[in-house]
């Protein structure tokens, strides 16, 4: 999204302007769309921002209200400029060096490739303008993760009465819920007239909804721009504690709620219901060797390195622990030989983790990269934790943070767009008498 700072656009268009006097030329000039503190929207943004959406509804053969569209756009566009504008005052930036590698985790996470992943923000664009795209994505979900980290708070007593209640269910069948959900969004100061607005919106997305409407259909219309829509199978005991009374009774097809929270109104479909064996927690314990790679030592010479490093141990030359406190680059786990200790995959970078998951207990790799350089990885043993109360604590946490997550995310973006001075000047907008404006200058 490229923003312009407001002054610096009204220059540009006066010189624009005069220019076209002096030269009797017709110039067009780009009109803004909204201001958002010193920064604005541009029309031609929002157009194009506008058109995405309603291609993206119109290749699931869903109809919407093109206004509605176009608000959720401008609405989308205002929260990444505010978190942008953040991370600016944070100092949030990536070096080239940093992007890179970020580009490359990306990638493995996703099991793709780097040009890949890049293509997939259009056609048109170039490699340039790709990255540039990549990297405000990944600086806004940075931003806003660790902004909503510090706002959850889960006591230590929260965390053991799950564990416990994990632990006792071993691998029984739990129920999966795969559901759909819509916020109906309210206010922080909202009078009488606005609240008594959000709950006739309510009963209207769940006359909607049960007349057979899609749910983002409905979310189009009535719901937050950062609605999670579509959230999938979701394990019971990762549900929302106010959906699961309902949940639990309902069948599929069925519409609950409206719910209360504080960001406004939730409302639930429920698309359909399976049960599943609850997944075992398997715990690995690994060792590694890391060689770092930089601008002066390349991925070829790091893996040639550990391809020496491993004939010399399966030669017998030397031990794989003594060849860690030699030549690993984790000074963390080199003192140990490498060693890490049993655990879950998650807690490592996932090219690691991938790499470690594909081993049989004795076994050392071949190099595998990572978003820290290269590795190999010497897996020792690999066990079904069913005892350790650490492990459930681990999941517990997990489990209870992504509960809260969602609900914490709109109330975050909500409150900063509450603190900012917001103005819409898009006409089709005004002339629906759509109202995003917030009127607390901060300049």
């Amino acid at each position: 999204m490229k923003l312009k700072t407001l002054f610096t656009a009204i220059a540009t268009a006066c010189t624009l302007a005069t220019s076209a006097s002096v030269q009797a030329q017709e110039v067009t000039l780009d009109s803004t769309a909204a201001i958002v503190n010193q920064e604005i929207i541009l029309n031609s943004e929002l157009n194009k921002a506008t058109q995405k959406f309603l291609d993206q509804y119109k290749a699931h053969g869903m109809k919407v209200d093109e206004i509605d569209v176009r608000r959720q756009a401008l609405e989308n566009l205002i929260t990444r400029s505010l978190i942008l504008q953040l991370a600016k005052t944070q100092g949030s930036e990536l070096t080239d060096m940093e992007l890179d590698k970020t580009i490359e985790q990306t990638a493995l996470i996703n099991n793709t490739s780097k040009e890949t992943l890049l293509g997939s923000y259009g056609k048109n664009l170039t490699s340039a303008q790709a990255r540039e795209k990549f990297k405000e994505d990944y600086v806004i979900n940075e931003i806003r993760r660790s902004s909503i980290r510090q706002k959850i708070h889960i006591s230590q007593s929260e965390i053991n009465s799950l564990a416990k209640q994990l632990k006792e269910k071993g691998n029984t069948v739990e129920p999966y819920y795969n559901i759909a959900q819509i916020t109906v969004p309210l206010s922080s100061t909202a009078n009488e007239h606005e609240y008594e607005r959000a709950q006739r919106n309510a009963r209207a997305a769940i006359s909607m909804l049960r007349s057979g409407a899609a749910p983002e259909e409905v979310s189009a219309k009535y719901g937050s721009v950062n609605d999670n829509v579509n959230m999938g199978f979701v394990p019971e005991t990762s549900l929302p504690l106010p959906f699961v009374p309902g949940l639990v009774k309902a069948k599929p097809g069925d519409v609950i709620g409206p719910f209360r929270s504080q960001v406004g109104f939730h409302i639930v479909k429920l698309i359909d219901v399976t049960k599943n064996a609850m997944a075992p927690i398997v715990t690995y314990d690994a060792a590694h060797i890391l060689i770092k790679t930089s601008i002066i030592y390349s991925d070829e010479a790091a893996v040639a390195k550990l391809q020496g490093i491993k004939h010399d141990i399966t030669s017998g030359n030397i031990s794989f622990a003594d060849a860690a406190k030699q030549y690993s680059e984790d000074p963390g786990s080199a003192i140990n030989g490498g060693d890490l200790g049993y655990a879950l995959p998650d807690r490592y970078d996932p090219g690691f983790a991938r790499g470690m998951m594909e081993l049989t207990p004795g076994q050392i790799s071949e190099p595998v990269k990572s978003s820290y350089g290269w590795h190999l990885i010497y897996l020792k043993d690999k066990k079904v934790d069913t005892d350790s109360m650490e492990v459930y604590k681990d999941k517990a946490y997990s489990i209870l943070f992504e509960r809260e997550y969602n609900e914490a995310v709109l109330n975050w973006e909500r409150n900063l767009r509450e603190t900012s001075y917001i103005r819409v000047l898009d006409p089709a907008l005004l002339n629906a008498g759509v109202k995003l404006d917030q009127e607390k200058p901060k300049f």
